[in-house]
């Protein structure tokens, strides 16, 4: 018997196992970390990628339709009949809305290192010499939509779509899409931008859709001036109550007046629909806890809070601009409310003292005017609708912004 041998001689085996394990254990350990590192660089390039269709390429094209917008809104001649960007380098001073005039307002500029981001908001060109640019034009080119949409001038809406990419700046000689360059996300933004209209049914202080229920009693004060009449209304609608002629109630030019056709619809008095209005307002107005005393200035102020509407002492009808009020309105008695622009209530309108509106008011309901012991007032005012017209008749986004499928 061998006594000098040890328990661990005596199992070499059990060694060579022990060295198979470990490195199995090694390969399974480095495989993991490896497979682990793999996955997560995928995810972070899935991400970016993701982000840069989403949400670069998104908001690119986006600023494509703000500057397409502002494009109109500096054209001298108002409304814009032809989307058409110029480049004039020779000009003085140098005229540079877009940098491919060929295609219509182009605009580029660096995002990070070899990032870059780009914008079309393609014109039409009918007699464009290259077809698959033809091609695409006519899918994506800008359009005057005034007849379609609002049966309005030439010029009044216009259908904007913006081609927004985020690409990667290989070799400047040559196009962004091609190779080496390489884009790597491409979105299509769309809007339509209208000219804001106002077109009341008749030139006056007041006009309400039914003359039988127009009740102007004592202190009620409704001035046409020589420019405008004192109420308007539709013919074979009965009378308004205006009490004695004596007492110059309802004063204008002529101070009562009725028209065979008369429209007082949204359409009519602003060209959209009152969802389209809304989405052109300035401010819409949901909760009558939140009604703004004075309105945003040259503002248009849409009220739809799903009932009665009241401006009273503590929020008074103030400012100027356009106020929509969808349901029944209230100007209390002690608000003094001062207020100068249009006034529409779809609704019953109720104004009491004291008060004074000037520019015009128009009321699809039953109205009624009356001051004890001040008076209310409404003055057709020809001038301030003019500068209401000026300040915002200019182009402005009538709805969310939609995108539609980029086949490129």
């Amino acid at each position: 018997m061998d006594h000098n041998r040890t328990p661990a001689d005596s199992r070499p085996d059990e060694r060579g196992l022990a060295l198979i394990l470990a490195l199995l254990f090694t390969i399974i350990v480095s495989g993991l970390t490896v497979t682990g590192t793999i996955l997560l660089q995928s995810h972070i390039k899935k991400n970016r990628t993701t982000f840069a269709t989403k949400n670069q390429a998104l908001q690119v094209a986006k600023s494509g339709l703000t500057e397409a917008l502002n494009w109109m809104r500096r054209q001298t001649s108002q409304p814009v009949l032809e989307f058409a960007p110029q480049l004039d380098t020779g000009a003085s001073p140098p005229v540079l809305d877009t940098i491919e005039p060929d295609i219509g307002l182009v605009r580029e500029f660096k995002i990070t290192g070899k990032i870059w981001a780009r914008y079309e908001v393609w014109k039409q060109w009918d007699a464009d010499p290259i077809s698959t640019r033809l091609a695409w034009r006519q899918q994506y080119q800008c359009k005057d939509v005034s007849l379609a949409r609002a049966d309005a001038t030439p010029g009044t809406v216009w259908r904007l779509r913006s081609v927004g990419y985020i690409y990667e700046l290989a070799d400047d000689t040559i196009a962004f899409n091609v190779a080496p360059n390489r884009v790597v996300a491409s979105q299509i933004a769309v809007n339509e931008v209208r000219r804001m209209v106002i077109g009341l049914p008749g030139q006056a202080a007041v006009n309400v859709g039914n003359g039988s229920t127009c009740f102007i009693n004592t202190n009620g004060r409704i001035v046409g001036g020589t420019t405008g009449a004192g109420i308007y209304y539709p013919a074979g609608t009965g009378t308004p109550t205006t009490g004695p002629l004596a007492a110059n109630r309802v004063t204008g030019t002529p101070r009562l007046a009725t028209a065979v056709e008369y429209d007082g619809s949204y359409e009519a008095v602003f060209g959209v629909t009152f969802d389209e209005l809304s989405a052109m307002a300035t401010l819409v107005v949901t909760d009558v806890d939140d009604l703004p005393s004075p309105v945003p200035e040259m503002g248009i102020t849409v009220v739809d809070v799903g009932g009665a509407v009241q401006f009273n002492a503590s929020t008074p009808l103030l400012g100027t601009g356009i106020v929509v009020v969808r349901g029944n309105c209230t100007i209390a008695q002690g608000s003094n409310s001062n207020f100068s622009g249009l006034l529409y209530v779809e609704g019953n309108l109720t104004v009491r003292d004291p008060c004074e509106i000037n520019g015009s008011v128009i009321c699809t309901g039953t109205m009624t005017v009356q001051g004890v012991p001040d008076f209310a007032t409404i003055n057709f005012d020809g001038e301030i609708l003019n500068t209401l017209m000026t300040e915002l008749g200019n182009y402005r986004m009538s709805h969310t912004t939609w995108l539609p499928r980029l086949n490129r």
